[in-house]
C-alpha cells in the first residue's frame, strides 16, 4: 500500500516555476480583460453604486438657416447650457419718421420797384421739398407739405385743436377770404357790398370785405356771397389771379393746350386761369397735363396757390 504525499514535503523548483508561469499568465489576461471597451465589465461599477452621467453631446458648428438666423444642436438636457451673446438687432427704418431737412427761407419784403422775377417751375415744389409740418396727418413726402409748413410757420395758416391739418378738407369761400387777408393785406380799392346771407355777427364777415374791397373776390347777381359753399379749384386761381392784377397773356389757348382737360374750364375764365399758369401760381398736381379745374379745392390746393403767389410778389424767396 502506498503511502499518502507528506503535506511538509517541501516544492521543488521545477513546481515553483511552474506555478509562477501560471499566476502571471492568468493575470495577464485578467488585466488585458479589463481594458478592453464594450466588454461589459467595469471595475469601477464593482467599486462604486452611484450611477455616473452620460457623457455630452457636441456642439455642431453654427450655420446660417435660410433666414439669416443662427442655428446649433440643442445642448443636453441634463447639463447646464452654455449662454450664448445675444445678436444685435438690426434696426428697421420707421416709415413714419420725419426726415428733418433745410428750411425755406424767408426774405423781408422788398419794395414794390425791387420785386425779383421768383418765379418757380408750375410742376416743382420749393426746393426744400419735406419739411417737418407739424401736423400729424401732413407727412414731410405730402405733395403740399412744404407750402403748408412754410405758411403755418408765417401764421397764414392754422391747424387744428386735435394737432391736424385736414390737407384733403374742402375750403369754403368764407375759409379762402380769410387766408387772403392774412397772405397778402391788400389795400382797399373799392367799396364794401352788404351780402344777404353775411350776417353782421358772421365770423368770417370782416374778411369777406376785405377780399371785396381788394378785389381778390366777388360776389354773385342776386346780392349773396354763399359762404359756406366749397370752391371749384379754377375760381382760387381766377381768385388770384384777379387779387394781384395778373395780365392775361395774348393767346390764353395757347397756354392752356398742354392741358389735357382744358375743355372743362369755363370759356370766361380762361383768361385769368391762363393768366395764373404763366405766373407760376398753378403747381400741377395731380398731373402736370391736367387742371382738373372743377375739382373742388382742397385746404391742400389754397395752401400751394398761395405759396406761389407770394413767390411772384416776392414775399417768400425759395432757398436755392
Amino acid at each position: 500500500m502506498t503511502s499518502p504525499p507528506d503535506p511538509r514535503r517541501r516544492l521543488t523548483s521545477d513546481e515553483l516555476i511552474a506555478m509562477f508561469v501560471a499566476f502571471v499568465s492568468i493575470g495577464s489576461i485578467f488585466f488585458w480583460a479589463t481594458r478592453q471597451p464594450g466588454t461589459g465589465f467595469d471595475i469601477g461599477s464593482l467599486l462604486s453604486n452611484s450611477p455616473q452621467p452620460a457623457p455630452s453631446p457636441l456642439l455642431a458648428s453654427p450655420a446660417p438657416d435660410p433666414d439669416g438666423a443662427i442655428v446649433t444642436t440643442p445642448p443636453n438636457p441634463q447639463a447646464p447650457p452654455v449662454p450664448q451673446p445675444e445678436a444685435a438687432s438690426t434696426p428697421q427704418p420707421n416709415t413714419q419718421t420725419f426726415v428733418p431737412v433745410a428750411p425755406i427761407g424767408a426774405a423781408p419784403s422788398p419794395s414794390p420797384s425791387s420785386l425779383p422775377n421768383l418765379v418757380p417751375s408750375p410742376t416743382t415744389p420749393p426746393e426744400a421739398a419735406k419739411p417737418i409740418t407739424g401736423f400729424k396727418d401732413v407727412p414731410s413726402d405730402f405733395w403740399a407739405g412744404a407750402y403748408i409748413g412754410e405758411l403755418t410757420r408765417r401764421n397764414i395758416l392754422s391747424g387744428f385743436q386735435d394737432g391736424t391739418f385736414k390737407p384733403n378738407e374742402p375750403i369754403s369761400r368764407a375759409q379762402f377770404a380769410a387766408l387772403l387777408g392774412k397772405a397778402f393785406g391788400k389795400p382797399k380799392e373799392r367799396g364794401g357790398i352788404a351780402f344777404r346771407d353775411v350776417p353782421a355777427n358772421f365770423w368770417a364777415r370782416s374778411a369777406i370785405d376785405d377780399a371785396i374791397q381788394t378785389g381778390f373776390m366777388s360776389g354773385y347777381s342776386e346780392g349773396v356771397f354763399r359762404p359756406n359753399q366749397q370752391i371749384p379749384l379754377y375760381q382760387l386761381q381766377v381768385a388770384l389771379a384777379s387779387g394781384l392784377k395778373l395780365q392775361p397773356p395774348t393767346a390764353p389757348a395757347q397756354t392752356l393746350a398742354k392741358f389735357k382737360d382744358v375743355n372743362k374750364l369755363p370759356k370766361w375764365a380762361q383768361g385769368s386761369v391762363a393768366a395764373a399758369v404763366e405766373s407760376g401760381l398753378v403747381t400741377g398736381f395731380p398731373s402736370a397735363q391736367q387742371l382738373t379745374p372743377n375739382r373742388v379745392a382742397t385746404r391742400a390746393d389754397a395752401a400751394a396757390l398761395l405759396y406761389q403767389a407770394l413767390v411772384r410778389e416776392g414775399r417768400i424767396t425759395p432757398t436755392k
